[in-house]
């Protein structure tokens, strides 16, 4: 019956409308390259025509690096990197996300921002009675 409907759609319209469905709905989930690749590329702000055309290669190979795709050769991912702005480790997942818990810094981390921003002689003072410190609990 829908495609029934579509037929009739295209000959009353002379083409394809708005209405019909662009190829066919995918049947199972992207692999992870897949979708880390998906993901640069829509917050680069790229078409998969756009893309294709950077790399100088058909859509329909965008398509299935970003559907199909498991282990993309070494090639692909050095020119899709440069496109993209991104790190070869961020899109083949290498690069750990930073797993921060929210809230504030821990008390170390607090205190060296600190001492950062004193002098440098107290911060020389600073660190010879820290590094004293640690001498003796060792």
């Amino acid at each position: 019956m829908q495609a029934f409907f579509q037929e009739e759609l295209f000959r009353l319209e002379g083409g394809y409308t708005p209405l019909m469905q662009r190829g066919r709905k995918p049947t199972k989930e992207a692999p992870p390259f897949g979708q880390r690749l998906s993901s640069l590329r829509k917050k680069r702000g790229l078409t998969q025509y756009e893309f294709a055309g950077e790399l100088g290669i058909s859509r329909n190979l965008v398509v299935h690096y970003e559907r199909a795709c498991e282990n993309p050769t070494m090639d692909f991912v050095v020119r899709a990197v440069k496109i993209l702005d991104a790190s070869a480790d961020e899109l083949l997942g290498l690069a750990e996300e930073a797993k921060k818990k929210p809230g504030p810094p821990p008390r170390l981390a607090r205190v060296a921002e600190r001492i950062a921003k004193l002098p440098k002689a107290k911060q020389a003072m600073i660190l010879d009675m820290v590094e004293g410190a640690i001498g003796q609990a060792s």
